[in-house]
């Protein structure tokens, strides 16, 4: 999808959603660190055009489709793909992004060939568990984030919340961070049952002038 097409759909989308500006900047610097398109990346916009058709702010994306042509290697690693693909709202387009990247694209392994740019061309195992592993992870950050804005939605919060209780330099980033995201979760979870009268909410610091309010997790401690 190119970068105009993606301002289109950030921009419908957000109009539908939102009902004025400030609401959709602050939205938009939640997901990406961002308030403003032109300083995006596709990839933060694909991440923005995803959330909105979640949302129902646009029409939903169709499982992705071969775009004309069957996949020669057809194995249970390109079923596995699919299925991931279809499940986000996906094109075969992203899974050949990581295939580029895993097989040497981008720079990341020099002293390899070129990366592949097509998932026909794939034959190495490795790289097709790489690639799965990938987009496991991509699953399993955007499940998180769903549980966050869930948590949010239940405690009568919007997502700027979050930016007021991570820290600095997680500000704009902990939405692709999954340790981040899975602490935040809990401290979420946390704060609604000690709202609710259940559990003690420890997870959470006193406010403290420009201090943020969460504490590090232990295996992200900087």
């Amino acid at each position: 999808m190119n970068r105009n097409t993606l301002i289109k759909l950030v921009h419908v989308g957000a109009r539908k959603l939102f009902n004025n500006e400030d609401a959709r900047r602050e939205w938009q610097f939640a997901h990406t660190g961002h308030t403003s398109c032109k300083a995006m990346s596709n990839a933060d916009m694909e991440r923005l055009v995803t959330e909105l058709r979640r949302k129902q702010a646009l029409e939903p994306r169709r499982p992705p489709k071969r775009a004309g042509r069957v996949p020669f290697n057809r194995s249970n690693y390109m079923n596995k793909i699919e299925a991931q693909l279809a499940s986000m709202g996906l094109s075969w387009q992203y899974a050949e992004r990581i295939a580029y990247q895993v097989t040497g694209g981008n720079g990341n392994k020099p002293n390899t060939s070129p990366g592949i740019k097509r998932l026909e061309w794939v034959r190495k195992a490795e790289h097709f568990r790489a690639i799965i592993a990938a987009l496991d992870v991509e699953q399993k950050k955007r499940g998180l984030l769903a549980s966050v804005e869930e948590l949010l939605k239940q405690l009568g919060k919007e997502m700027t919340y979050v930016e007021t209780i991570v820290p600095e330099h997680m500000s704009g980033k902990w939405n692709r961070n999954r340790a981040w995201l899975r602490h935040i979760v809990e401290a979420l979870k946390s704060e609604y049952n000690a709202s609710q009268g259940d559990v003690p909410s420890r997870q959470f610091k006193e406010h403290k002038g420009d201090a943020k309010g969460l504490t590090f997790p232990p295996e992200i401690e900087p």
